[in-house]
């Protein structure tokens, strides 16, 4: 696994976000600190060890912060420990094929079928804790996405009129974002969205990263595009642009590329020191950490 710090596309992130520090920060300073990051990375990169396998065919994988997998094969969904043991599954055939589990909450799963417009919400035991959420019914026809939000809210964008609207757990609406492209002077195509601290991401492969608050607020740009994958942790943004992870966070001068070991994959994730790989026959489950 091979690891370099980025260039050319991504400069403008370092200027944007690294120019406050490198003003007040001693250049020999500035050159331990970087050392120290690649180096870490460094270590990182030659400690990754393949710990075990799920065989199997899925066509979409999903973790959350404690370290669990999600993996889903048609309309059936599969609960597993980190260790890739199988604890739950569920499985609902009057709906269509599982794509989308936000896990930011997992006592409280947001399952959306983009097809159906419809939202479920599942426990920790992959148990339907209410009835199906019509988006139809709520003016949302056509919704293209969706996640979890805080105090057992959601959101869901809009691609006809371009919104972002939010729900809280009684269905009433508290927020509202009219016409985004006008909002952040760009045509955007988003493909994925997901709220982590109190901050809601935007994932567009054309622009970058459109950055909002909890309540909506146009925050900024994060200039990296391309990503076909978006994963927002504590310690950064994780990006999958073509076979490789991107990670970024507002203290490093510049974004971080990791090469991955596996060239034929459908998806990727970095969860608890488990880096975990979905290829056409199940997932690879790598340890990173001796």
């Amino acid at each position: 696994m091979t690891l370099f710090v980025l260039n050319s596309t991504y400069q403008q992130v370092h200027f944007k976000y690294g120019l406050a520090l490198c003003r007040f920060v001693p250049m020999r300073i500035l050159l331990l600190f970087m050392s120290f990051m690649l180096l870490g990375f460094g270590a990182l990169a030659q400690e990754l060890k393949l710990k075990g396998t799920v065989k199997g065919e899925f066509n979409y994988m999903t973790t959350d912060h404690i370290g669990r997998l999600y993996l889903s094969k048609g309309q059936e969904l599969f609960l597993y420990s980190p260790e890739g043991q199988l604890l739950y599954q569920f499985s609902d055939l009057s709906r269509g094929e599982i794509v989308h589990l936000d896990t930011r909450n997992p006592m409280k799963l947001l399952l959306f079928y983009p097809d159906y417009s419809q939202i479920s919400f599942l426990d920790n035991t992959l148990s339907k804790t209410r009835e199906y959420v019509d988006l139809n019914s709520l003016d949302l026809e056509l919704a293209q996405l969706a996640c979890a939000s805080f105090d057992n809210g959601f959101w869901v964008y809009d691609p006809v009129s371009f919104r972002l609207v939010r729900f809280d757990q009684g269905l009433n609406v508290t927020n509202e974002v009219a016409n985004i492209n006008q909002l952040v002077g760009a045509e955007v195509n988003p493909i994925q969205i997901e709220e982590f601290d109190s901050w809601l991401y935007m994932n567009d492969p054309q622009n970058g990263i459109f950055v909002f608050d909890s309540f909506g607020t146009y925050s900024k740009l994060i200039p990296i595009p391309g990503a076909s994958q978006m994963q927002v942790r504590a310690n950064g943004l994780f990006l999958l642009i073509g076979n490789k992870i991107v990670k970024y966070d507002d203290l490093n001068l510049e974004p971080i590329e990791i090469d991955l070991p596996v060239e034929d994959f459908r998806s990727v994730r970095i969860e608890k020191n488990m880096l975990f790989i979905l290829t056409k026959d199940g997932v690879q489950l790598y340890s990173l950490r001796k």
